[in-house]
């Protein structure tokens, strides 16, 4: 992968004979009266002109343009943003009065400036869709204001907070998004978005009120039908406005949507060094990195420096799908991590896609001072007919026929789970647009590496609690669960829960006269599990052995209950009959359906589930067999992961952040490095990598995230590459060597 840095600072520093052009030594100031450093009057009629044009140069032109942002985009391009002046450098959020708002125009040849001479509050400062005016919230008022590119004039538009611009291609008027703060000031939340017309502020239009939205990012599509954004944070989703639905894209922050109509949407990954792109409909989904776009600052062309980068911020789509604009890099510790470090070397870049998207083929740098910048958004002439390729958008031809979908058909659907990447909406008869299956995971239990769920002394509740599985099995007492599971050996011989069907009030198992439960019993010297379905609370009582299970060994399962008995299907085999009297069963009301323990939280059980329905009538074979053969299609995919175990000592620590410092993430992973002493099993043929181990869980820091320098410890660890899951996970990496090869402790 090729990337290049180029410095667009200030062209004028070119034929000077220094070596730091540094904005501060070589910026030529002029007073906003447009008078020259020699006191002259100058006449602006020329850009002036070109601007009211507006239209790109031809590339011809661009590219023999004495300036160098415009060579770089080919077009006519303005930057905004804010630099912080504050002492402590650190103001990334934008809270604070002690900011300045800058701006770059490619045709007025001044580089980068002042556009106001006073340190204010310019919160996430927007340009309007022709590029003329400059849209920011002033925050301690609660005010969004607008200010005419070249004035020195800010006027008021409306009340609450800007989130971004449109233009309605119909109507030819230009609105500004503008978001309520929900709570109190600093509030990450904002509700009731609307849009405000820019020339007529009286007039407004409803955008989404159906969820809360972060501001990070919300950017409408051109024909304005769809949004990007986080939905709140950390959900990034794309919005349908009119009727309102909404699709999860996954964990993350900073959301953004391509410009144009098709839909290509990003979120920030965990560790803020790549966007996760993805396509609707179930399309390609695919990673950009962003770490190595800053490169060695030097005024030249060239390619950045190899191996891994710091952390980036602020990614934005500009209004030309090739293009965006962030800053960086991060790499000051700050009071919660290195992103609320600032620090004067954080500078802003404009970003090119290749032209397929799947990498950043160049990237500029707009600013150079001693200041850090933050919040840029980039105007380019060109933008307003960008689209992004169609071929771009299509998805990889199948690798193998006959591929089902999932779930396959399956009567009487009452709730199913296929992974942790996104809800399952699944058809209802009573409910418009269908039943959205989600799970709520408590304690340790998270995404495995196949983003199926990871039961680890935890629990995952499912939802919506009322199905109508209970009154179903009251009525009728049929019931079929399916399932792909996994059970991993541990120390404990206790009995755990894999799946109960049970109130939510109770505290121990045997607080509930009746209930359905699979519980596991792990024989460690048979080095096997039992799997015993349990309809009371004694185990020793009502309950039948369905199946012997091998440690570590992927089996699916489909398990059918009515009046009379139990039949299990192994791997797609014939049913094994059990009989059990289930007749008289009666579920308590307001019982729900429980994955991994069970409402107690006491009986956890270790092994990862996926690919779970849970339907109201018996399976027939047939159905049985089509479960099966969807799932195996699946599990044909998952390849062992490259594990191996070591001796190794760690030689630098990152800081444990405190659950507070990551929210509202409720899951942190911490990296540290380690020298390798030597391996026991499996291959790992670097000297020293870097180690990410849990520090934080379900919003609780975990015991073991500090480590001892120079202490000899055993790890087990696979390659971070192979664990996608981790993507939208936040990651704390404030490590000298974070070029060094990433791993993940696994056991």
């Amino acid at each position: 992968m090729n990337w290049f840095a180029l410095d667009v600072s200030d062209h004028r520093a070119e034929n000077r004979d220094v070596t730091d052009s540094r904005r501060c030594d070589v910026a030529t100031t002029w007073p906003a009266d447009c008078k020259t450093p020699c006191g002259g009057w100058v006449v602006v009629t020329v850009w002036m002109l070109a601007w009211m044009l507006i239209a790109p140069l031809p590339i011809d032109a661009q590219d023999a343009s004495s300036d160098r942002l415009a060579r770089f985009t080919r077009a006519p391009t303005r930057v905004v943003w804010v630099q912080d002046t504050s002492r402590g450098a650190q103001d990334v959020q934008a809270q604070g009065t002690e900011l300045v708002l800058m701006g770059y125009d490619s045709l007025d040849g001044r580089g980068e400036r002042k556009l106001l001479p006073d340190p204010a509050n310019y919160a996430r400062p927007l340009l309007s869709p022709d590029g003329r005016r400059i849209i920011y919230t002033d925050r301690p008022r609660g005010r969004v204001m607008v200010l005419d590119w070249g004035s020195n004039r800010p006027q008021v538009l409306t009340r609450g907070a800007a989130l971004c611009t449109w233009r309605d291609p119909s109507e030819k008027t230009e609105w500004v998004v503008v978001g309520q703060r929900l709570g109190r000031a600093g509030s990450y939340f904002y509700r009731n978005l609307t849009r405000v017309r820019l020339d007529e502020p009286s007039v407004s239009r409803p955008v989404w009120s159906r969820t809360r939205v972060s501001p990070d990012n919300f950017q409408l599509s051109r024909d304005g039908d769809f949004a990007a954004g986080v939905f709140p944070w950390p959900n990034g989703g794309l919005a349908r406005l009119a009727p309102p639905s909404l699709t999860h894209l996954g964990k993350g922050c900073w959301a953004s949507l391509a410009p144009d109509n098709s839909r290509l949407a990003w979120v920030f990954d965990g560790p803020h060094r790549h966007l996760r792109l993805s396509t609707p409909a179930d399309g390609p989904k695919w990673k950009v990195a962003v770490d190595q776009i800053v490169g060695s600052g030097s005024i030249k062309t060239r390619a950045a420096t190899a191996g891994r980068g710091a952390e980036m911020f602020h990614p934005r789509w500009s209004n030309h799908v090739r293009y965006l604009v962030l800053t960086g890099p991060y790499n000051r510790k700050g009071p919660i991590n290195v992103i609320s470090g600032g620090g004067p070397q954080v500078e802003v870049y404009l970003a090119r896609f290749s032209e397929d998207f799947r990498q950043i083929e160049a990237a500029a740098r707009v600013s150079q001072n001693t200041r850090p910048d933050f919040f840029p958004d980039a105007w380019i002439g060109s933008g307003s007919t960008s689209r992004v390729p169609a071929n771009v958008m299509s998805p990889a031809r199948p690798t193998a026929s006959g591929q089902q979908a999932w779930p396959p058909k399956t009567a009487n659907l009452l709730w199913a789970f296929h992974d942790t990447r996104k809800p399952l909406t699944i058809p209802a008869g009573d409910t418009p647009g269908g039943t959205t299956c989600r799970i709520k995971p408590a304690g340790r239990v998270r995404p495995g590496r196949f983003f199926e769920l990871r039961l680890s002394r935890g629990t995952a509740a499912t939802e919506p609690g009322d199905t109508g599985l209970v009154e179903h099995w009251n009525t009728r007492q049929t019931l079929s669960v399916s399932m792909m599971l996994t059970l991993t050996a541990t120390r404990s011989n206790r009995p755990g829960t894999l799946l109960a069907i049970e109130p939510a009030s109770i505290t121990r198992s045997s607080d509930t006269p009746e209930r359905l439960a699979l519980i596991v019993n792990h024989r460690p010297a048979e080095d096997d599990f039992q799997l015993v379905l349990v309809t009371g609370p004694d185990p020793a009582t009502g309950s039948a052995v369905l199946a012997t299970l091998k440690p570590d060994t992927a089996t699916h399962l489909v398990i059918t209950l009515g009046k009379l008995g139990v039949s299990v299907r192994k791997d797609g085999r014939p049913a094994q009959e059990h009989p059990l009297p289930l007749g008289r069963l009666k579920l308590p009301p307001r019982s729900r359906l429980w994955l991994g323990n069970d409402s107690s939280t006491r009986q956890p059980v270790e092994g990862r589930i996926s690919l779970v329905t849970v339907s109201g009538s018996i399976v027939s074979d047939n159905q049985a067999v089509s479960l099966w053969n969807a799932a195996s299609v699946i599990l044909k995919k998952r390849k062992p992961g490259r594990r191996a175990v070591v001796r190794a000592r760690c030689v630098e620590t990152s800081p444990a952040p405190t659950p507070t410092q990551i929210a509202p993430y409720r899951r942190a992973l911490v990296y540290h490095h380690y020298r390798i002493d030597r391996v026991e099993s499996g291959r790992l043929p670097h000297r020293e990598i870097l180690v990410g181990h849990w520090a934080i869980l379900d919003g609780k820091a975990q015991p073991g995230r500090r480590r001892t320098i120079g202490r000899p410890v055993r790890l087990v660890v696979e390659p971070l590459e192979d664990h996608a899951q981790l993507d939208s996970e936040r990651q704390v990496m404030e490590i000298e060597h974070v070029e060094l090869p990433q791993y993940v402790d696994v056991e």
